[in-house]
């Protein structure tokens, strides 16, 4: 197929087989990673890496990964009003930056014990934090493994496009593709296979009817639909052999010289020769007349 491969296909298409058994669609690989680095947030990522990791169709991996979880926490703390307040955020995105998913949770706590000058209850302020990133965890969790059904079912319904295309089963490979998901980060892109997959039908179909036209005879229509075959189908290189053949056993008529009667198309050369020949005509009927008239002045005079 040309160019308009979907990008998550670079991953998957080496484990296609090449024959009629099915080949199951590689998991996701994920990268779970802190936004700050703070060690609160690293919490995050701990909890989700021990959620997730038991999800078959789930890789942990920082190593080319296909989706990035950037987990962060933000906290706000204010000595003198006594507020605590925790913001925690999760981001899922493809490595094109697609967003596949983000939560956000926020932990509030108020301290009215405040003295003034004395620092906030540092158990108030951990307990805050803690529930903080076990909200941003516990909500995450659930849209991520939603997404990776989606990406799953994507992946093999695409799979088993490209097996059916690679048999010339455009009909069947271009239903498959029409059944991907609108939540899918691939929907257009399966959209634009699908119309690959048609023109390369259309193409074949072409192809087919050239090859057919030609045994019955009619070798002009089949050049004619060859010609019809664009140059990014992949048959367009077939199409191109087929039509140098075909136009040998076609030659072109030669086209035979004939010589003008128009006036327009006499030579000047035979112009010349023309009035040459007028001009004795001329001369000889100017000689003759004189011989007569001589003739009849001779008989007067007797």
């Amino acid at each position: 197929m040309k160019a308009i491969m979907l990008v998550l296909l670079a991953g998957i298409l080496g484990l296609i087989s090449t024959g009629p058994v099915f080949a199951g669609a590689p998991p996701v690989r994920m990268s779970i990673v802190t936004g700050g680095g703070s060690g609160i947030e690293q919490e995050i990522v701990d909890r989700l890496t021990a959620r997730l990791s038991q999800n078959p169709n789930i890789a942990i991996s920082t190593v080319n990964p296909d989706w990035n979880v950037t987990c962060s926490i933000k906290d706000f703390m204010d000595q003198m009003s006594g507020q605590i307040r925790y913001n925690g955020n999760v981001e899922v995105k493809t490595l094109s930056g697609h967003v596949i998913a983000t939560v956000a949770v926020q932990q509030y706590k108020q301290d009215f014990s405040v003295t003034p000058g004395m620092p906030l209850n540092k158990a108030l302020v951990d307990r805050a934090a803690r529930e903080a990133v076990a909200g941003a965890a516990d909500r995450a969790q659930g849209p991520i493994e939603n997404a990776v059904r989606v990406e799953m079912d994507t992946r093999e319904k695409i799979i088993k496009a490209q097996i059916m295309a690679e048999q010339e089963e455009y009909d069947g490979a271009i239903n498959s593709l029409r059944l991907v998901s609108a939540d899918s980060p691939h929907f257009q892109n399966a959209r634009t296979l699908m119309e690959e997959f048609a023109m390369e039908k259309e193409s074949l179909d072409k192809l087919k009817s050239a090859e057919t036209s030609v045994k019955t005879g009619k070798v002009a229509q089949a050049v004619a639909l060859l010609k019809q075959i664009p140059a990014k189908s992949k048959y367009s290189a077939r199409a191109r052999s087929l039509l140098a053949t075909y136009t040998k056993r076609a030659p072109a008529k030669k086209l035979v010289k004939v010589k003008s009667t128009k006036p327009g198309a006499v030579s000047a050369a035979d112009k010349k020769a023309e009035l040459k020949a007028l001009d004795k005509v001329l001369e000889m009927e100017k000689k003759a007349i004189e011989n007569t008239q001589a003739k009849v002045r001779k008989e007067l005079s007797k």
